[in-house]
């Protein structure tokens, strides 16, 4: 695609590198176990170190933050509310950042265990149970689950209005939970081995993958009270998104290799998985991707969120569809 002046200015890989060194430090910060409730356990020379450790390997051990970037991105293009115009909008958002990104480290931790996906790689290194056994693979999941939450409520600028900050913590609720990715889970673990229609491959793919990536880029505008017609277009951008990456996701199980992915390949053809590859075959899947990608591009041009200066938003659209890992 032919880009404008502007647009080839756009360094979209200083502006990942930059955000994402930003919340490496802050979610460093809030696993070290500095809380009060942290500090009385220390006090009776008692504290979970080894939980906190195996939390902090799978937290802290990289990954692309897709869903960090889209918070930051969506919060970046919106319009604030006035007492928040001369704020930093990626100081205002860390905390939410730091919580979605704690909740995906979950998913990936309870993923890999034995009783679902059965993996031992992630992210190129050996996945949470594989180094801390089953049992504490687990409760790291759960601390971080919970955990999350504790630093969304917790850490939040003051000038941050309350009944915002509480409604997204209600969807962010709502996007991890039956509703959302664990109801996902469910009905992929459900309908794994028979043969499905697109709706029920979509609908597993909204909720598995697509609820967490559609609320990373609604709520980094949400949190910062930005008007409903540009939460609306965060929202079903979200959607695209999340769509995109999920297919994209698909062919690299196919075409992808362990030294490049970093998790192993073909374990959904392997466990004949519900996928976009299954239904529609390697090129019907690309197909689909530039459907999305064309939607994704059109619906940033029309919405006001659209700034040629800055193209976050459309290089994150770019990202999901053609990263090769």
């Amino acid at each position: 695609m032919q880009q404008t002046n502007k647009e080839a200015i756009f360094d979209f890989t200083s502006y990942l590198d930059v955000r994402r060194a930003r919340l490496e430090k802050a979610l460093d910060f809030y696993l070290s176990e500095r809380s009060e409730s942290r500090e009385s356990l220390e006090k009776n020379n008692w504290k979970p170190s080894t939980l906190y450790e195996a939390m902090r390997y799978s937290a802290l051990s990289g990954g692309k933050r897709l869903r960090a970037a889209l918070t930051i991105a969506g919060a970046e293009a919106v319009e604030r509310a006035p007492q928040l115009k001369d704020l930093d909008p990626v100081e205002l958002v860390l905390p939410l950042c730091a919580a979605i990104e704690m909740i995906h480290a979950m998913s990936l931790i309870h993923d890999d265990l034995p009783c679902l996906d059965n993996d031992d790689l992630r992210r190129g290194k050996p996945t949470n149970h594989k180094v801390f056994g089953e049992a504490m693979a687990l409760l790291a999941g759960d601390g971080l689950l919970v955990m999350a939450q504790e630093v969304l409520l917790s850490y939040c600028h003051e000038k941050i209005d309350k009944g915002a900050l509480l409604s997204v913590s209600l969807e962010l609720c709502r996007a991890t939970g039956p509703s959302g990715m664990v109801g996902g889970q469910v009905l992929d673990m459900e309908f794994t081995g028979q043969s499905v229609s697109e709706e029920v491959v979509r609908n597993i793919h909204a909720r598995k993958t697509g609820a967490l990536i559609k609320f990373s880029l609604w709520a980094g505008g949400a949190l910062l009270q930005a008007p409903e017609r540009q939460l609306q277009s965060l929202a079903r951008l979200g959607e695209i998104i999340g769509l995109a990456f999920q297919i994209t996701d698909d062919l690299l199980d196919v075409t992808g290799s362990a030294e490049s992915l970093g998790k192993t390949p073909g374990k959904d053809q392997a466990s004949n998985k519900a996928t976009w590859v299954s239904i529609f075959g390697v090129e019907g899947a690309k197909a689909k991707l530039k459907e999305m990608e064309k939607e994704g591009k059109e619906l940033i041009k029309e919405s006001s969120l659209d700034n040629p200066s800055y193209p976050a938003l459309q290089s994150l659209l770019s990202y999901s569809i053609n990263r090769e890992k």
